[in-house]
């Protein structure tokens, strides 16, 4: 799922993140599981399921802001609109499974 919400979210930064070998995931203790490039907090992609529902949240700098003035955004999407998007035919699984194979636990972090 981390997957498939970062591709919907922030597809260049992750695949960024991903081929540079700086790509993480984990889960927090408020029920939301997240992929992180370990930076600033606006390198942190927080999501959660509730059945066909997806909750997306991120820290959104507006122009002019700090990060640290920043809010931070929530947005939902489908289940069944991240797959139909990017999950349906072979090619686009294949892509998905690759990414999905190389994120790292974050626990494994200071292993680096």
């Amino acid at each position: 799922m981390g997957t498939l919400v970062a591709l919907y979210q922030e597809p260049d930064w992750f695949k960024d993140g991903i081929s540079d070998g700086m790509m993480w995931y984990g889960n927090g203790s408020d029920g939301f599981s997240y992929v992180t490039a370990n930076g600033d907090p606006t390198s942190w992609l927080y999501f959660k399921r509730n059945g066909n529902d997806v909750t997306i949240k991120y820290v959104d700098p507006k122009e002019g802001q700090s990060v640290a003035e920043a809010s931070t955004t929530t947005k939902h999407v489908t289940v069944s609109g991240l797959l139909r998007d990017y999950y349906t035919n072979q090619s686009q699984k294949d892509e998905v499974n690759g990414y999905a194979n190389k994120l790292k636990p974050e626990s494994d972090y200071n292993d680096n």
